[in-house]
Order: structure tokens, then sequence, then C-alpha cells
């Protein structure tokens, strides 16, 4: 790993209309001719709001009036490390243009990949893509008709992530239940990841696959392409750490808060999550004895969002 010192640069996620504005950076600069979110240096009298206001000012004639974290990503290139500290904006005036005599483009979400990028803008793209909350699915599978209706009220819900989760079941039965739940989510619009062996993922037609601990510290690299998702349940920073090494696209870390299914366990509570958030650079989903109305707390912790079971699957 580079000792490099970091170069800390303040970077926005603009969205307007389903579409992300990106910049061109010119041919002479470092990563030069590669599209990338606007920003600049934080300069060392400035705090991190303070830069990301003016940057977008002198960059883009606009006043940001409102704007949240949306993820840290450290990166090492062979002549520059930097860090990026990445924030969605979320209320602006002005109409953006480009007053460095940049190329700007307004590019739809799902068109961002075939953009050329800096490699460590990679994260922010996968960030932009992910939705605020994960269903991991709750009980029932047996009776597959009422797991499926259950299914059903989350995705009516507005759920768009689904993590397909039964361990109890032998692996034809899941195998099933996987294919119905993947035709029921693609009805929807909603993106399922199967929480059993990866290969099974191109098997149903699911987007991915998401690592239980012992799955993901198994593993020597990644398991499936890039187009799909690979998603891993992480503990502490060891796991962490191994899901960023095999270049997974998201984690769930858990537990943050007390459980009603064990609520004498040790939680990591708000701030050891965010610390522990702020050491990888890939979007991380907070898990265990969180709802939608944590969302706003996770995302100010370096969350993506949050993740769970009976904030949001009913029974009935």
């Amino acid at each position: 790993m580079s000792t490099t010192k970091l170069v800390h640069v303040a970077v926005a996620a603009i969205e307007r209309d389903g579409e992300v504005l990106l910049s061109k950076r010119p041919d002479h600069v470092h990563q030069g001719g590669l599209w990338e979110f606007p920003g600049g240096k934080v300069e060392p009298e400035e705090s991190l709001g303070q830069a990301l206001v003016r940057e977008l000012q002198e960059e883009l004639g606009i006043e940001v009036e409102r704007h949240r974290p949306l993820i840290r990503v450290t990166h090492h290139y062979p002549d520059k490390s930097v860090l990026l500290d990445v924030h969605k904006v979320l209320v602006y005036s002005g109409e953006p243009s480009g007053c460095e005599g940049q190329s700007l483009g307004w590019v739809p979400l799902d068109k961002l990949e075939q953009y050329p990028m800096p490699a460590a803008d990679k994260p922010i793209v996968d960030a932009l893509h992910l939705p605020d909350n994960y269903l991991i699915t709750g009980n029932n599978p047996q009776d597959s008709q009422q797991f499926l209706q259950s299914l059903g009220h989350a995705l009516d819900a507005g759920i768009k992530l689904v993590q397909l989760r039964a361990p109890e079941l032998s692996e034809q039965r899941y195998r099933q239940l996987a294919t119905e739940a993947v035709g029921l989510c693609n009805e929807y619009g909603a993106e399922l990841l199967l929480n059993a062996a990866p290969e099974l993922t191109a098997e149903v037609g699911a987007q991915g696959t998401h690592l239980n601990r012992h799955r993901l510290m198994a593993l020597t690299e990644r398991p499936l392409p890039p187009e799909c998702w690979v998603a891993a349940s992480c503990h502490n920073l060891a796991e962490l750490e191994q899901a960023e090494r095999l270049g997974l696209d998201f984690v769930v870390l858990s537990p943050v808060l007390p459980t009603v299914s064990h609520p004498d366990g040790k939680a990591l509570g708000w701030e050891h999550f965010e610390q522990l958030c702020q050491q990888i650079s890939i979007p991380v989903y907070a898990l265990g004895g969180v709802g939608s109305e944590h969302v706003e707390i996770a995302q100010t912790s370096g969350a993506q969002g949050v993740a769970g079971i009976r904030a949001f699957w009913s029974e009935h």
C-alpha cells in the first residue's frame, strides 16, 4: 500500500430526472481525458462542506443548498493517493455549466458504466445504483405461496433490492423458490440476490449473490463477473477488508443496535459503525435493530442505507 499523503477531495453526486452530472478531466492533468464526478481538493483551512460549496460554485456556477454523505473512497494510484469524500447534492440553485472550460454531460444512471472514469470512481457508481433499503426475506419459506405473497407486499411498498435468505430449505426447494422470486422481482423492476452458492445466480436468472461470512472468508477471488452484484455479511474489520480485497460491490454490517432476536448481544453502536465504514471504500448497509426510520442517521454515519427483515417484511 502507498505511503503517499492522501489528497483530500470533495466530490459531488448531482442527480436530475434519473441522470447524473459528469465532467471531463482536461487531457493534461492526472487521469486526464476521463469522466468524473465534479469536485476538487479540500484546502487546509476549509471544512468538507465549505470545499464542496466553493468547488461547485467555481466549476459549475451553482450554489449548493443541501447535501448529505454518500460514500468515502480511498484509492491508491501508482503516482497519487486520494480520499474522495463524496456527498449527494440534494438541493442547489442555478444551471450547471462548464465554468472552467470543461465538458459536462447528464448521463442516465444505467449508462454510467459506458463512460471511462478513474478507478476511484467505481464505488461511487455502485452507491448511486443502490437504494436506501435492502430487504432480507423473512420466515415461512416452507409455504412458498405465503412467502411470495409477503415478498409481493414488500415490492409493492417500493423495495428494489432483495436478498433471498432461506437456510432451512433444501437446495432443490431453494432453487424452486428462487426461480419464482426472480420472476416476481422482475415484474417490479427489483433486483434479487441469492444467499446461496454463487453459481446458482446464473442458473435462475438472479442479479447477484450475497455471501455469508463463512463463504466470504473462504474465497480467494470474486465469485461472479462485474455485471452481477456480489455482496456479503460482515461483523468486523477483518471481514470488511476481505470484502474489499475481493472487489465486492457492497456489504451489510451488523449488528448496529440490539435486536429482538438477540437483545443482549453486543451491538456496534453508531459511533463504532461509522469508524468501520470509514476504513473501507465500498457501500455499507446498516443491519440489526434498524428500520426505515434510521436511514438518515445511517447515511450520516457513512452508510448507504439500512438492511432488515422485520422492518420491511410482513408475514400477512
